[in-house]
């Protein structure tokens, strides 16, 4: 995978960090080998949010997007979720592929998928990002649900 831009430059970008922050950020680092993010909560009072936030945005610039109309759907995969799971998470398995599962999210959806996937699914999993208004049409679908339960579930967080 392609070097990423890191979440201390994604920081300073928002405004939220000043590049004398990131480097001692980065010092302390050396010697805890704590992540980025823990560091810059701890000793500048960051919000876990704007932490999480430019990890999602780190994560979105090293995979990009995908249109899910290119992408294969295998049955089997879509049959690893529950119609609830699929909606509440905004998660939608695709195919298996070097030994990942791929399932798709959307950029808003990407921490609770992560965290839904690594305590419900025992495989490796590789997420791929797609615009929430296409995953929504193909969450309905592949997992059908009335549209008062889809609106619901779009306004999850």
């Amino acid at each position: 995978m392609p070097k990423g831009i890191q979440i201390g430059q994604l920081l300073m970008e928002q405004g939220v960090l000043t590049p004398k922050q990131v480097e001692h950020i980065l010092s302390v680092q050396k010697v805890s080998h704590r992540p980025f993010g823990d560091l810059a909560e701890r000793l500048y009072g960051i919000s876990p949010q704007a932490v999480e936030d430019a990890w999602v945005q780190q994560y979105i610039r090293m995979v990009g997007t995908i249109d899910l109309e290119d992408q294969k759907l295998d049955e089997q995969c879509l049959r690893l979720l529950n119609r609830r799971q699929a909606w509440q998470f905004h998660v939608l398995p695709m195919h298996r592929a070097e030994d990942n599962l791929n399932i798709a999210t959307s950029a808003a959806d990407l921490v609770r998928a992560v965290n839904f996937s690594s305590k419900k699914l025992d495989e490796p999993v590789f997420f791929q990002i797609a615009e929430r208004t296409q995953l929504r049409d193909f969450l309905m679908r592949h997992y059908p649900v009335p549209e008062h339960i889809a609106q619901y579930a779009e306004n999850l967080k």
